[in-house]
């Protein structure tokens, strides 16, 4: 394997080398030897060091050896290999090594001769940018190395075949893809992705999802340092897909990054003095559902059930808590609760709710995004666009984000009833009693209009001590009453269809008090059984399935629950497949 190579102490990380180190640059020089030491002092002294490597085409620096980690789980993406552990200063790791690190000689030489093949042809001749293009282009240019790749695998024809597919991958990567962040961004289990300012001394950090088979997210350093040259490489992608300036007049760009299904955050210079720094924030792979959500332990099948009737019966939430603690998570999980006959209108400056998937399901969603290339300060184009959804018909609302001026027009239009049949959004606060504050004495909103909202969710996270995970879950679950912040449980059944907001949906619904008991506890257990399914079968856990148990209900209105879940499980669980009959 061709490496570049540099002993070097950790920590601190020091700056990359500006040329290839030969192998004897590894070893103690001469001057370190004196005094002189055992063997074994020697050794140590050198695993004491981190050895820095990367193929001659990549930019991105691995550190250090998985193994001195006490591993915690290790596992495959879709380019690389992935090992957590615990670092012997106690940190956690995220160690990546991607595919083209463990090529060998033969392979990284003719890899690094394709990428340079590929990037003439692009400033002779242009062309597409595409993945299909590229692999053609590759592909054409591999007839030149098929007897050096027949020689490395062996003469096996599928491994041939194989190391041909993943060449082709890695010259797209190192072309016209974003290099080791394509690694990362395939990984379904991370959640951000951190560059800090300057790149080249930093490790990146990742927030890595489900350590130890649990519903916990954790902070993780990684063995990844990248030279400024790949940063930049991707802050070119995004102006591009985003049409977007960055510069030292406009020091931040923040844009989704389409096919990647992620939004970024790039802050530079004046700004960063020490140079650019990206945030990444991926989108969940798969759409989060309340069902989804009892199965990681995020809620109980009692709160599934109950904000399951809500959202059928047009109360009003708010879903607050801490940045990362799962709130877009959950108001996306409650949109699918809603009836495909109900229009739904969503307001948001980032693409995180799942309009197009829910689009494809039958559902009337009109989305509309609110960003910078709208001409207006931030508060102003949110303004705009509640106003805008105001005027479109009678439909819900769904806020991606609560912040300021707009919650003034939310709240006049849900007191005078001009907003809709629901309102559904997002505002940061660690209780209903800190929101409560924070929209009555911060965003000026009347006490009296604030009793509007029927129902607030708090969501955070537990950090467990002793392995610095942390675990999202319901924290709170409370409606307002007739009395200015004052909030009452919705946990007990019994005293939640005492509330205002139950006593508005059993008018809405028609049913008695003893029928939405049973309705209520039914939607819950009938989650809870697809949650358990789910375990063997993931698509359970989907929102198709959310439509079956709904249809199924409004079908057999009026049966008790254990009528109603029985009747489910026999109809939909019980030696079908999964199959509807």
């Amino acid at each position: 394997m061709i490496l570049d190579r540099r002993k070097v102490p950790s920590p601190p990380i020091p700056e990359s080398p500006t040329a290839p180190l030969t192998g004897t640059d590894c070893l103690p020089k001469a001057e370190d030897t004196v005094p002189k030491s055992t063997f074994m002092e020697d050794l140590r002294k050198l695993s004491s060091f981190d050895i820095r490597t990367k193929p001659p085409y990549s930019d991105c620096w691995l550190l250090g050896n998985p193994r001195n980690l006490d591993i915690i789980e290790e596992y495959d993406t879709p380019s690389g290999h992935v090992v957590v552990g615990t670092a012997s200063d106690g940190e956690t790791e995220y160690n990546l090594t991607p595919a083209e690190y463990t090529s060998n000689d033969t392979v990284n030489t003719i890899i690094e001769a394709l990428i340079a093949k590929v990037r003439d042809e692009y400033r002779r001749s242009g062309g597409r940018s595409d993945r299909f293009f590229i692999d053609s282009l590759t592909v054409d240019m591999l007839t030149e190395y098929a007897d050096k790749i027949s020689v490395v695998c062996g003469g096996n024809s599928q491994a041939v075949v194989d190391m041909n597919r993943r060449i082709c991958d890695i010259v797209y990567r190192y072309t016209v893809g974003l290099g080791v962040f394509d690694i990362l961004l395939s990984d379904p289990r991370l959640e951000d992705i951190y560059v800090d300012a300057p790149c080249e001394k930093n490790r990146v950090h990742v927030t890595l999802s489900g350590i130890g088979g649990t519903n916990g997210h954790g902070r993780c350093r990684t063995n990844l340092v990248v030279d400024r040259r790949e940063v930049m490489n991707l802050i070119c992608y995004l102006k591009k897909v985003s049409g977007l300036p960055f510069s030292q007049t406009n020091p931040v760009l923040e844009t989704d990054m389409g096919v990647y299904d992620a939004r970024a955050t790039v802050v530079g210079y004046p700004l960063s003095p020490n140079g650019d720094a990206v945030a990444i924030r991926k989108h969940s792979a798969e759409p989060w559902t309340l069902t989804r959500l009892i199965a990681n332990g995020t809620l109980d099948p009692y709160t599934a059930g109950l904000l399951s009737f809500l959202v059928q019966n047009r109360a009003a939430f708010l879903v607050c808590g801490a940045r990362g603690a799962g709130k877009s998570s959950l108001l996306s999980a409650m949109m699918f609760e809603f009836p495909k006959s109900q229009r739904i209108l969503t307001v948001e400056d980032t693409i995180e709710l799942p309009s197009l998937q829910m689009r494809r399901m039958g559902y009337k969603v009109q989305s509309m995004l609110v960003d910078e290339r709208i001409e207006g300060s931030s508060l102003s184009r949110a303004n705009e666009a509640l106003r805008v959804s105001l005027r479109m018909g009678e439909s819900a609302i769904v806020l991606g984000e609560v912040r300021g001026e707009e919650a003034k027009i939310l709240y006049e239009s849900m007191r005078t009833g001009r907003a809709g049949s629901s309102i559904m959004g997002t505002i940061h606060g660690d209780s209903a009693k800190s929101v409560y504050e924070r929209v009555i004495h911060d965003m000026g909103i009347s006490p009296e209009s604030f009793m509007a909202t029927d129902v607030i969710v708090t969501v955070g996270t537990v950090k467990d001590r002793k392995t610095g995970t942390q675990t999202r879950q319901v924290n709170e679950f409370v409606a307002t009453t007739n009395r200015k912040g004052v909030f009452s449980e919705l946990g007990d059944i019994s005293k939640a269809l005492k509330t205002p907001v139950m006593k508005r949906a059993l008018a809405t619904c028609g049913l008695t008090e003893s029928e939405a008991r049973e309705e209520i506890l039914a939607r819950g257990e009938i989650r809870k059984r697809l949650a358990e399914a789910g375990k063997d079968d993931p698509k359970y856990l989907g929102p198709e399935w959310v439509c079956i148990s709904n249809e199924f209900i409004d079908r057999n209105a009026g049966k008790t629950c254990e009528v109603l879940a029985e009747g489910f499980s026999q109809k939909y669980l019980v030696g079908r497949g999964g199959e509807k009959s």
